[in-house]
């Protein structure tokens, strides 16, 4: 029987043939399902296969991961710039910097880009019956997410080793740090497929989709911040660690601070032969191999409980108390309060939006991480404490992307109702979604920050989240004016071609919260003073005011669906 043709990008495939025989993959069935996961992902929405709007008629691409690959580049040098920054740093400084980056790059990749792949029930339904065994349907899946994995650790981590490679001048370090890449990709991979299984095992419905998006972030963050325990803990603790020296110290925060583990093969390759150095690489070694073989062991179990997910949960949803509490103290009447519990309710079912908007609030508590880490390193503890409150305005920078991805849904069909029912106060509806996602998504970080930092500074605490709360709510009332704009909420299908549109507004929006951020976080840090902190949330409390006003006066919607990429083929 003539073998499968396969792409270009797909040939490497052939070199697998005998171990996958020798597994029991049937390979005939497996390069189908190969080529078909690898067209369906050439073509999708999440980010893959992404491609750029063209004014003439759309032609297949010869090679549709091109422009995904480009913009992964474009974020790689901006890597690439930052490690120009640590050039001058210690070596360990510079790899943990860069693993540390790379590892939320892949790992919130994996979330937003790879997860629909993964995590794809209507493959059991469509493979299993035509005879493809779930070992042979599984392997094939997890193949082609590999493959767009190991183009995301180039094009991400490529930049960055070229500096390495220019600033060290040695080229074994440069190979022991594409090691070190290539085993915190394999690691990411087989913790996403880990957390999966488990989640999977345990939950089901709704809830197992939200834990499954809230778990990730949750462990993205927390590795990240313990990667930076080296550089939190001061210069007292780095001057000991000293990796020219051999020595047999033991650093308790070399267990935690998992990026840093792979750091281990750099340090090795460069002739670095330190006890601790041996300790990271087979952490790095030893822990994902760990893991692939746990999900290997259960990977036949991974497709049954993927039918989970399109299950809907049996009972009916009660309304929380935090959704009682935020529609009877945010919202101005009942009409406002039926609108709220519209937004509440979509952005509670809408997965897509969870995809998409999530990662941003874990950038928005991420990056002010990093911008501080190297500023306040350099700090006493009396100084650096007080920029601290402050740091929850990052979240700001999730704002533009949770309003814009209010246009749309996955049945915005559902939204033609309101061609038929007329309402006056048009700009009631656009108000109460957006107070919806406010309260839903940002009011209880932005609460909860506050009362954590009493403990850290608790002179401006308190202050600095009512500034915080105040600029936060001004901010997503203006954006959510011109940004959402006259387009009905929900009404809109996503596609890609979309979102390339709207890239200019979130990169201005985006690049407008980023100065909001900076300026709060260094006046508020360098002046320390709670009435500061007040003046400040009074002129914001004033502007959310104004905003809040204007909505039910001049927003009139152009009651027609918009259309979608089908609709315009």
């Amino acid at each position: 029987m003539a073998d499968i043709q396969m792409p270009k990008a797909l040939q490497w495939v052939r070199l697998l043939r005998p171990l996958l025989e020798k597994y029991g993959v049937d390979y005939r069935q497996y390069c189908l399902v190969v080529r078909t996961k690898y067209e369906m992902a050439a073509r999708s929405q999440n980010g893959i296969g992404l491609t750029m709007q063209t004014n003439g008629p759309k032609k297949p691409s010869a090679n549709p991961m091109r422009t995904s690959f480009l913009v992964n580049l474009l974020i790689g040098g901006v890597i690439a710039l930052l490690m120009a920054l640590y050039a001058h740093t210690s070596l360990m400084t510079q790899l943990t910097t860069l693993f540390s980056t790379l590892f939320i790059m892949f790992f919130l990749t994996m979330l937003t880009s790879y997860s629909t792949l993964i995590l794809d029930p209507r493959d059991r339904q469509i493979f299993t019956v035509r005879g493809v065994s779930g070992r042979t349907l599984n392997l094939a899946r997890l193949s082609i997410v590999g493959m767009f994995l190991l183009l995301t650790i180039l094009s991400l981590g490529g930049p960055s080793l070229i500096v390495i490679a220019m600033s060290q001048q040695n080229i074994p370090l440069v190979l022991g740090t594409l090691l070190g890449a290539l085993l915190l990709a394999l690691f990411c991979f087989v913790l996403s497929l880990f957390l999966y299984l488990l989640v999977l095992r345990f939950f089901d419905g709704e809830r197992l989709k939200n834990i499954l998006n809230i778990l990730q972030i949750v462990i993205a963050i927390g590795f990240y911040i313990s990667a930076q325990l080296p550089n939190l803990l001061g210069a007292d603790v780095l001057a000991k660690f000293n990796f020219t020296i051999p020595n047999n110290v033991f650093f308790w925060w070399y267990l935690p601070a998992v990026p840093v583990w792979f750091a281990g093969p750099g340090l090795l390759m460069a002739g670095v032969f330190a006890p601790s150095a041996w300790l990271l690489t087979v952490l790095a070694v030893v822990v994902p191999a760990v893991l692939l073989v746990i999900y290997l062991k259960h990977a036949g179990r991974f497709e049954q409980y993927l039918e989970k997910l399109e299950q809907s949960d049996a009972t009916s949803r009660k309304n929380g108390w935090w959704f009682t509490l935020s529609r009877r103290v945010l919202t101005a009447n009942s009409e406002e309060a039926t609108y709220y519990t519209l937004g509440w309710r979509m952005l509670q079912y809408e997965r897509e939006y969870k995809l998409r908007v999530y990662p941003q609030l874990a950038y928005g508590l991420i990056i002010p991480l990093i911008m501080g880490s190297a500023f306040l390193r350099n700090m006493s503890w009396a100084m650096a404490k007080n920029f601290a409150p402050y740091l929850s305005v990052g979240l700001i920078l999730a704002v533009p992307t949770a309003l814009m991805m209010l246009r749309y849904a996955s049945q915005p069909e559902a939204m033609g109702i309101f061609r038929f029912v007329p309402f006056a106060t048009q700009g009631l509806l656009l108000r109460g979604i957006v107070l919806a996602m406010f309260a839903r998504l940002f009011l209880p970080l932005l609460l909860l920050y506050p009362l954590a930092m009493l403990a850290v500074a608790p002179a401006t605490a308190l202050t600095s989240g009512l500034l915080v709360l105040t600029l936060s709510l001004a901010v997503t009332f203006l954006f959510g004016r011109f940004m959402v704009g006259k387009v009905l909420p929900f009404s809109a299908e996503f596609n890609a071609t979309k979102g390339m549109q709207n890239g200019t507004i979130g990169c201005v929006t985006v690049g407008l919260a980023m100065v909001l951020i900076f300026a709060v976080i260094m006046v508020g840090g360098l002046v320390h003073a709670w009435w500061l902190d007040l003046i400040g949330a009074a002129i914001f409390g004033v502007i959310a005011w104004l905003s809040w006003r204007s909505y039910p006066r001049s927003i009139m919607y152009d009651l027609h669906l918009q259309e979608t990429e089908s609709d315009q083929d």
